[in-house]
C-alpha cells in the first residue's frame, strides 16, 4: 500500500470521522493541500472528496472497508428495505467476529477475504458461523476464489467483487439446520438473551446476576430452535437498528462507516450538517460553528 493510498484510506476510519463530526477537519486539509493526494481527488466539494476519494480506492486499494461498502449498498440498500432489515458489523461469534451480518426473514453473514487478506483463519471461522446464521457466504476477489472453494464447507456460497467492482454470486449458500444456542448466548448481550428468555419464559425473569446466563440457558435449551432463532432475529433487530436517517441522508461512501462505527446523535447532525454544505470555505468556519 502506498502513502497515497493509505493517506485516502484515512478519510473512511471512525477516528477521522469522528473528528470532523467534532469540528476537526484537518485530515480533508490534508488532502487539499497535498498535491499528491488531490491530483487524486476531486476536491470541488466535501461531497465530491468523499465521493472521488472512494472511487480511488475502489479502483486502487479495495480494502475491506470498500468491500464492507459494496456490500451494504448493492445487498442492504439495494434489495431489502432499511425499515425491516438490520445490517451488523463485526458481529461477535465465539471467537471470531463475522464482518457483517444481513437480518431480515432469516440471518445471513458476510465473511471478507480481500486481496490482502491470509485464508488461514477462514476455516475456523466458518465452522463458528455455520452453527448460529442460516446462510453463510465468503466475498472475495476473483483471485481467490479457487483457494476459497478448496476451503468452503459445502452449505457456505462464494461471492466475488468483480475487477468492475459488482457483486457476482458464485455459489449460492444452502441454508444451515445447525443453532447452537450456547454459541447464541454468548454472541449476545446480556439484555438481549435475557428479552428472548422472557419471551419464552412468559414472565419476568428475577434471578441473582450470577445466575442469570444458566437460567436463560435451560429455557431456551429447551425450546424449539425455530422459535429461538425467530427471537434472536427479532432481539437483534430490537436492539441493534441502524440508523436509516443517517443512511438515507448521507452520500454513499459513508454507509458501511455508519453500520460499522458508534456516532452520537450530535456527531450524526454534524455530519449531515457538514456534508450538506457546497462550498469549501466551510472547512475554516466548521469548527466554530460546532
Amino acid at each position: 500500500m502506498s502513502t497515497t493510498e493509505r493517506e485516502i484510506a484515512k478519510l473512511f476510519t471512525s477516528n477521522s470521522l469522528r473528528a470532523i463530526a467534532s469540528g476537526d477537519v484537518s485530515s480533508l486539509e490534508k488532502i487539499i493541500n497535498n498535491k499528491s493526494l488531490s491530483s487524486n481527488v476531486n476536491t470541488s466539494s466535501i461531497l465530491d472528496i468523499y465521493s472521488s476519494a472512494f472511487e480511488f480506492l475502489s479502483q486502487n486499494y479495495r480494502n475491506e472497508y470498500v468491500y464492507k461498502n459494496f456490500i451494504a449498498r448493492k445487498i442492504l440498500r439495494s434489495k431489502h428495505s432499511l425499515q425491516s432489515s438490520v445490517l451488523l458489523s463485526e458481529f461477535r461469534v465465539g471467537q471470531n467476529k463475522a464482518d457483517l451480518v444481513l437480518l431480515n426473514g432469516c440471518s445471513t453473514c458476510y465473511e471478507i477475504k480481500t486481496e490482502y487478506d491470509s485464508l488461514n483463519r477462514l476455516e475456523d471461522q466458518l465452522q463458528s458461523y455455520i452453527q448460529l446464521f442460516e446462510k453463510v457466504y465468503v466475498v472475495c476477489p476473483s483471485s481467490l476464489q479457487i483457494d476459497v472453494e478448496a476451503i468452503i464447507p459445502h452449505s457456505v456460497g462464494i461471492m466475488v467483487l468483480t475487477d468492475n467492482n459488482t457483486l457476482r454470486t458464485i455459489k449460492e449458500a444452502i441454508s444451515n439446520d445447525i443453532f447452537d444456542i450456547n454459541l447464541m448466548m454468548k454472541s449476545l448481550r446480556k439484555e438481549e438473551y435475557l428479552d428472548i428468555a422472557e419471551n419464552i419464559y412468559g414472565l419476568k425473569i428475577d434471578v441473582p446476576n450470577t445466575q442469570v446466563f444458566d437460567l436463560c440457558f435451560k429455557i431456551l435449551n429447551k425450546s424449539d430452535r425455530d422459535v429461538v432463532n425467530n427471537l434472536f432475529l427479532k432481539t437483534l433487530k430490537k436492539h441493534r437498528k441502524n440508523n436509516i436517517e443517517a443512511i438515507n441522508t448521507l452520500p454513499h461512501p459513508l454507509t458501511n462507516a455508519l453500520i460499522s462505527f458508534k456516532f452520537n446523535k450530535n456527531d450524526i447532525k454534524n455530519l449531515i450538517s457538514f456534508f450538506s454544505e457546497k462550498d469549501l470555505n466551510v472547512l475554516s468556519n466548521f469548527k466554530r460553528k460546532t
